[in-house]
């Protein structure tokens, strides 16, 4: 299924493409704060950043991975980026998203993650989701929270490039 637009009241969460390469690499991902926690390591260079919307791009037409920018629709800048993907040894979707540090504590992540969520119900017809956050990560840990995620246990997981380990508290949405 292609990858749809999605709308919530504040947010316009489209597909990625390569036309957003310089706003993302200058907003979020080379930015170390935004990174901190990420499975992705902080964009060196506007190559990460095109090397990674290639991905997003080329799984647009994907059934197990949905990803959007979120757009604001009041100033109709995009101001970060998540999405869904399908894990197979959870036989599950794993909810992951990140913003622009101007733009935390407004509940906008909260927002996007709804409308990520309802989606994935409606459209697909999904009831079990799962999510985690570091330890020290306790921004994401109230997003969770307020989108119904249930705390599991713990675990840890490392960087793509291996560089970064951490202490995670892992969450499962079970839709009734």
């Amino acid at each position: 299924m292609v990858t749809p637009v999605l709308e919530s009241e504040r947010i316009l969460l489209r597909p990625l493409s390569l036309d957003d390469a310089n706003h993302i690499f200058k907003n979020w991902t080379s930015d170390p704060d935004v990174a901190k926690f990420m499975i992705w390591d902080t964009h060196k260079s506007i190559d990460d950043t095109i090397e990674w919307l290639k991905i997003e791009v080329e799984n647009i037409n994907s059934n197990y991975h949905y990803g959007w920018g979120f757009v604001l629709k009041e100033t109709g800048e995009l101001f970060g980026s998540g999405g869904i993907n399908f894990k197979d040894e959870l036989d599950c979707y794993e909810l992951g998203y990140n913003i622009m540090k101007k733009y935390w504590g407004q509940g906008l992540t909260t927002e996007a993650g709804k409308a990520m969520l309802d989606f994935a119900v409606n459209t697909l017809g999904e009831k079990r989701f799962f999510c985690r956050h570091a330890v020290d990560n306790i921004g994401s840990k109230k997003v969770m929270t307020k989108l119904g995620f249930e705390y599991f246990g713990d675990s840890s997981y490392t960087s793509f490039s291996g560089e970064k380990h951490f202490l995670s508290k892992d969450y499962f949405l079970n839709i009734k």
